[in-house]
């Protein structure tokens, strides 16, 4: 007789939140107006090339602000390239947020920042298991 054993394996939390943001503007002015907008700052941080599995690689941009006194990170990905999207499912955002999941409350205080800026037509929050190829997004 076989036995079956069952086990429960826990996923981890993913180690960041993501917010999608719609906006029309190029991804340099998108960083300088949330810059203004935050009293961030927002610098180019690396070019991330996503593999697809039907579509040709594209290359996406992103930038990182970090507060080394408030100890809290993001990155703004330009998700919808001229290339392509980075997450094809995703891709009515034009940026994605990338965010320290240590920064809590500051999440709520960041999208209504974002929802105000100008050019902005939504900002929302992304539930990472949703979201197929996310791994595109853990990049160092």
């Amino acid at each position: 007789m076989a036995i079956t054993l069952r086990l429960d394996i826990e996923d981890e939390e993913p180690p960041y939140e993501f917010l999608g943001v719609s906006c029309t503007d190029a991804g340099h002015r998108f960083c300088w107006n949330l810059n203004r907008k935050l009293d961030a700052r927002l610098t180019f941080h690396e070019e991330v090339e996503a593999v697809h599995k039907r579509r040709p690689p594209t290359r996406h941009c992103v930038w990182r602000h970090t507060d080394e006194l408030g100890g809290w990170t993001f990155d703004v990905i330009w998700n919808r390239s001229p290339d392509g999207a980075m997450i094809p499912n995703l891709v009515h955002f034009d940026y994605l947020l990338r965010i320290d999941s240590m920064i809590g409350e500051k999440a709520d205080d960041l999208m209504d920042q974002l929802r105000k800026m100008r050019r902005v037509a939504a900002c929302f929050p992304v539930d990472v298991a949703t979201v197929r190829g996310h791994e595109a997004l853990y990049y160092e």
